[in-house]
């Protein structure tokens, strides 16, 4: 019997608010469905058909090359086989060729090998002395046959686990390049400035391929990692840094890159964009498959782009990276947006030859909503190293209490300030901060220089305790989630319930049509974002201190036709009032248009074996990376800081085999391949009735030199059984609750 499978989910890095990467699109039991019978000809049905065949083929390679282990061993060892049965459960079709019975049974889950004096279902048989003095009885080999043979299915995964990672490099692999997406504020890497789109080249002197071999070396460091590589201006880099744990996980704080396209599984344009955002008053729409080649701002007289949009080696060929599109729409958040995009034809002949056009899609600017307060200013919580910041002599902990003669709060909404200093990339800036020092608090002048093109808001806070980052000055802070200004003629001053130094400690953001299916950027009606201020949970980096008030107002500038519920607590009274105007922030726009975080296309580069031998070299390097993601992910779910819910079970790994199987013959390969080692080591588990549990017992037996009591054997296998079934049963709910819930 074979374990249910988990997805493998190790990342370098906290949690992704700002966009998420992938194919995108969702897929439920209607979509699935539908996706089969919709097609408007024959050859789309019998394409489908022909993935689903190819699915249920692979999944059915790979068990009976485990059992295949097990049995040519058994034979080896002269074993009397009874039967070896691909799937468990009834016998579908059956035939008798000489001692053993081959079969095919009702549920393709597993499969199994059944010998003489071994049986999962029949464990008094391993102890049963009449058996063992039958020579050809599986009980009556020495430890080290029953060793082989147990481990055999385990050792045949490997193996054939390697060989699907092997062919596929010797024809070609594309993988996550290692290319920053983006840097979280506050971590190792942004603290040594390491920027979206630079190359990582190497780490602890051992070259990497993917970003996938970063992610590993980081995660399995055990002190200080050194990593090598690339600015986007050529320039090289060699830093130290230390990993921080994150979530149980070691992170340097850097996220994988993308590209500006579209991806084509998005199956409705509509998804494309987000409710209410300026995306959606674009001068025609973005479509599946959309390639953006470059982005130009409306241009004010006497002005020039100080970086070309086509940064980043775009072409006709190639789109530009997507942290090339962040910082155009950062740094020209108040301009029109003329995006140039490459498009497929989709009509008549055009198609089947791959013929593209240009389009040229004008977006507008949309201002940032504001709900009237302003919060207070908190102090600097991350500098970076050699910043304009640090060269000034700003410190941690240190707060800004005047820029150019306004106070943070006052005179100036503190979460505007990276855009203050980046919109003077330049020109001299004075600031006051205030310092504690052992003498008491001290004000300290300084003159700061910010960065030229270094726009605000380029990186918005990834979580609750996130710093919010000021590009053009390198360092990090905190506005704390307590009101400092109530702002004349607003909605929240006319309520007159919100007074200065109140606290805010929850933002609820609901739809004003509770019965809407409109979906947004959070959801639909049905799901209302609660935006906890006030509590942290213990996985999540930071301290309770340090939550940050720009985490909930960058949640707030997704979903602008969402009324505001803010609850408040003034240490007296505490209550909620509910925003229900959209009001405007005069002046200051929003750094993003509206394209839905799950769109884009990973930047992904091909592998491919040069050589037979590099083939082989690559298919090892893969199987060893994969086993250690498995073993990590393993790991992660024993403390906690996975959920259960990441598991999949024989549904879920159908579904994600499908939608492999649509990308082609060498994504499926590579799926198999990872299924593979995934059953190799799920399966040598120490778990009474699978192969890890016989070796334990053999151990046992090895050492002792005596078997294990049957009453030991049978509570054990009883006991394994059990599990197994409540593991089984407990991962086709979560398959089947995502596949009914239209979950990815």
């Amino acid at each position: 019997m074979k374990p249910p499978s988990i997805r493998c989910t190790a990342n370098d890095g906290a949690t992704a608010s700002d966009r998420q990467l992938g194919s995108g699109g969702s897929s439920s039991v209607e979509d699935l469905a539908f996706q089969l019978f919709a097609a408007t000809d024959l050859s789309a049905v019998l394409t489908k058909f022909l993935n689903i065949l190819s699915v249920v083929l692979g999944l059915g390679l790979v068990i009976f090359f485990h059992e295949l282990g097990h049995f040519a061993v058994a034979k080896w060892c002269d074993v009397h086989v009874e039967r070896f049965s691909i799937g468990i459960g009834p016998i579908l079709w059956s035939r008798q060729k000489g001692e053993t019975e081959y079969a095919l049974s009702a549920l393709p889950f597993g499969g199994y090998v059944k010998m003489l004096g071994q049986d999962d279902m029949d464990p008094n048989q391993m102890t049963s002395s009449e058996i063992a003095e039958n020579p050809r009885s599986y009980s009556a080999k020495t430890v080290p046959q029953r060793m082989a043979i147990i481990s055999a299915g385990v050792i045949m995964n490997v193996i054939t686990g390697f060989m699907f990672f092997a062919t596929c490099y010797w024809f070609g692999v594309f993988e996550p390049a290692p290319v920053v997406g983006s840097v979280i504020t506050g971590f190792p890497a942004w603290q040594a400035d390491i920027r979206p789109g630079d190359r990582i080249l190497s780490v602890n002197g051992e070259s990497i391929r993917s970003f996938s071999d970063l992610q590993e070396a980081v995660i399995l460091s055990a002190g200080d990692v050194t990593l090598a590589g690339t600015h986007t201006d050529g320039t090289s880099f060699n830093h130290i840094l230390t990993p921080l744990q994150s979530s149980s996980v070691r992170s340097v704080g850097i996220r994988p890159g993308a590209i500006a396209q579209i991806a084509d599984q998005i199956e409705k344009p509509e998804l494309i964009s987000d409710a209410g955002m300026a995306l959606e008053k674009a001068s025609t729409d973005f479509l599946p498959g959309d390639k953006i080649l470059s982005i130009q701002p409306k241009l004010r007289e006497g002005e020039s782009v100080p970086v070309t949009a086509d940064k980043g080696d775009a072409s006709p060929a190639k789109p530009l990276p997507f942290s090339l599109l962040r910082y155009m729409t950062s740094r020209y958040a108040d301009r029109e947006l003329v995006y140039t995009v490459e498009r497929s034809e989709k009509t008549g002949d055009a198609e089947k030859t791959g013929a593209t056009k240009t389009v040229e899609i004008t977006v507008p600017p949309s201002e940032i909503r504001s709900i009237g307060l302003w919060m207070a200013m908190g102090p600097v919580l991350a500098v970076q190293k050699d910043s304009v910041a640090e060269k000034a002599g700003i410190k941690v902990r240190d707060i800004i209490v005047s820029v150019d003669d306004q106070e943070p709060g006052k005179t100036i909404d503190p979460l505007q300030l990276p855009v203050y200093f980046g919109d003077r990339g330049g020109k001299p800036v004075k600031v006051v901060v205030k310092r504690t020092t052992p003498n008491g608090d001290e004000q300290v002048e300084l003159e700061l220089i910010p960065k030229v093109d270094a726009p605000g808001w380029l990186d918005s806070p990834d979580f609750k305790a996130s710093p919010l980052s000021i590009p053009s000055l390198g360092l990090g802070y905190q506005v704390q989630p307590r009101i400092a200004k109530i702002l004349e003629g607003s909605e929240a001053e006319k309520l007159g319930v919100f007074k200065p130094d109140m606290k805010i400690t929850r933002i609820d953001l609901i739809h004003s049509d509770p019965t809407s299916d409109a979906p947004d950027a959070l959801g639909d009606a049905k799901t209302p974002k609660e935006l906890d201020l006030a509590t942290l949970d213990a996985k999540e980096p930071g301290t309770l201190e340090q939550i940050n008030w720009a985490w909930a107002f960058a949640e707030i500038q997704r979903v602008p036709n969402r009324q505001i519920r803010v609850y408040f607590d003034d240490g007296k009274n505490n209550g909620s009032e509910v925003l229900k105007t959209h009001e405007v922030a005069t002046g200051w726009y929003r750094w993003f248009r509206g394209f839905n975080g799950s769109i884009w296309q990973d930047d992904r580069e091909l592998q491919k074996g040069k050589t037979f031998g590099e083939a082989m070299s690559l298919g090892v390097r893969r199987t060893r990376k994969t086993a250690n993601s498995i073993y990590m992910t393993l790991h992660s779910l024993l403390r906690g800081s996975v959920s259960l819910d990441s598991m999949s079970g024989p549904v879920g790994i159908a579904k994600i085999g499908y939608m492999v199987a649509e990308r082609g013959l060498i994504d499926l390969m590579m799926f198999l391949g990872y299924l593979s080692i995934n059953l190799a080591i799920l399966n040598f588990l120490p778990i009474p009735i699978l192969d890890g549990g016989h070796m334990v017992f053999l151990f046992w037996e090895g050492i002792t030199r005596r078997k294990p009591s049957s009453r030991v054997i049978g509570w054990a296998h009883g006991f394994g059984l059990l599990f197994i079934i409540s593991l089984f049963l407990f991962v086709m709910y979560v398959d089947l609750s995502s596949l009914i819930g239209g979950g990815d």
